[in-house]
């Protein structure tokens, strides 16, 4: 996906502030069918995108994002069904002039709370455990209808090929590995489909002020998956980078035991009892998407997370709390 990083990055008729909020006024009254009341900038503008915060003359707030490539509503739309409020709705602002240009336009809807990174200021050890507990009760609602088959066949096999056929040396005291996975995907797929989040960070998570999950945002390169392969940044999110360091606070435990307790006891009974009697399996497959989050797949080829690539040797011991019971989360 190409990036947008500064405003000369997007196509002439959209290159400027000004050209940008002539555009979303002129949208918005044709596809929404209400005035732009008031426009602002938002706190932080995202690696793909120019965005601005709309307030309607209706009283509708909206986030419109322009961009350079397409955006794939439909991942928006799964993950809506089964996560609801928490998921943004969104709409194509579709006009020929842009696209001949090069340039989509999308309506969002402006969701309530604060980025995590921000609103966690100052809340400490309890705010980053009630986040994490918070997250795992919004992930409990992910079950989706449908097999794994095709998310493992369309998403998760191509992936390990491309890691494989690789010639990237980083990689090579993960191959045996990676091989071992690829020749078990039967057998993740047995896992439900569930909802994954592509990017899940300290940024796409907004929370209030009692450090409750009030929105998960981006969903643009997310796509269901079986159960745990969503769930490959619980390092991250118990833990964090810090000086391109991983780092585990005091509450890490505390945080990630949370985590997985609210996400189990939150889905269906039936599910539960499912996965709790493949739960190793679930485990294989965290550590499957750990491996993925490093060696990441994107526009055809294999790239590498050098600052998780430091930490994949620790990342590579832990075992989910089902699994290792009162041991610590990673193997020393």
């Amino acid at each position: 996906m190409p990036m947008v990083t500064a405003d000369t990055d997007l196509p002439k008729l959209l290159d400027t502030p000004a050209k940008q909020v002539k555009w979303a006024k002129k949208l918005v009254a044709e596809h929404l069918k209400s005035a732009a009341k008031r426009i602002d900038k938002p706190p932080m503008q995202g690696m793909f995108s120019r965005t601005l915060f709309v307030t309607l003359a209706d009283g509708r707030e909206v986030v419109v994002q322009f961009r350079t490539e397409p955006l794939d509503i439909n991942a928006f739309k799964i993950a809506k069904a089964a996560l609801g409020s928490f998921v943004p709705d969104a709409e194509a602002l579709g006009n020929e002039e842009l696209e001949s240009a090069r340039a989509w336009a999308y309506s969002l809807t402006l969701m309530p709370g604060k980025m995590w990174l921000r609103g966690v200021a100052g809340k400490g050890a309890e705010g980053r455990i009630a986040v994490n507990k918070s997250l795992g009760r919004v992930f409990s609602k992910g079950f989706l209808a449908d097999n794994s088959c095709e998310a493992v066949e369309t998403k998760l096999r191509p992936h390990l090929d491309a890691i494989l056929a690789s010639p990237l040396e980083d990689i090579l005291p993960y191959k045996a590995t990676v091989e071992s996975f690829a020749k078990r995907l039967d057998e993740f797929s047995q896992l439900p489909l569930w909802v994954a989040h592509y990017d899940l960070n300290d940024v796409n998570v907004l929370i209030d002020e009692k450090c409750e999950v009030t929105a998960l945002i981006d969903w643009e390169l997310s796509t269901p998956l079986p159960f745990g392969a969503g769930f490959g940044r619980i390092h991250t999110i118990a833990g964090e980078y810090t000086g391109g360091e991983f780092w585990m606070p005091d509450e890490f435990e505390v945080a990630e035991r949370g985590f997985w307790t609210e996400l189990f006891d939150g889905m269906p009974e039936h599910i539960r009892t499912m996965l709790e009697k493949r739960i190793d399996l679930v485990q294989d497959v965290v550590i499957l998407a750990t491996l993925l989050s490093c060696f990441f797949f994107e526009d055809g080829k294999v790239g590498v997370g050098q600052v998780t690539l430091k930490a994949l040797p620790k990342f590579m011991t832990y075992r989910i709390p089902f699994v290792r019971g009162q041991e610590q989360p990673y193997r020393e």
